[in-house]
């Protein structure tokens, strides 16, 4: 089974239901629900994730709840000394995007999923967009 590792954009889209993008983000946690894939994110996504459901006016209430709906699709990756480390000596201008990408590794991810491809170009993993990656499964 596929591991699928999904960027914090793409987090945010479902979570935050953003348009365009919000229906791609539900189709591939459609096909995690259905066990077609397995779904991770790192952990630093979340808290990013809350803070723009904070933002639009959301309780602590809803966050967490819709948090840990999502949790019980996509699992959450680490982000502990051993990925910041790894980032920090990273060729990634985007420190935020490196600790993305150490964190998928620590699952073995076969694919990141993002809208921001171009900064992943040191990754040594498929980059694809949700749109993409669906349209591949085709």
């Amino acid at each position: 089974m596929k591991k699928v590792f999904i960027d914090t954009n793409i987090a945010i889209d479902l979570l935050c239901e953003r348009y365009p993008w919000f229906d791609d983000a539900l189709r591939l946690f459609s096909l995690a629900d259905k066990g077609m894939m397995e779904l991770y994110c790192s952990s630093l996504s979340l808290a990013t994730a809350s803070y723009i459901m904070e933002t639009r006016k959301l309780s602590s209430k809803e966050i967490k709840e819709s948090l840990d709906l999502f949790c019980q699709i996509c699992t959450p990756t680490r982000v502990d000394a051993e990925v910041v480390q790894q980032a920090i000596r990273s060729p990634f201008d985007d420190f935020e995007d490196a600790l993305q990408y150490f964190s998928a590794l620590t699952r073995k991810a076969d694919v990141i999923i993002t809208r921001n491809g171009k900064d992943f170009i040191y990754s040594k993993l498929p980059v694809m967009t949700a749109e993409q990656y669906l349209a591949s499964l085709q």
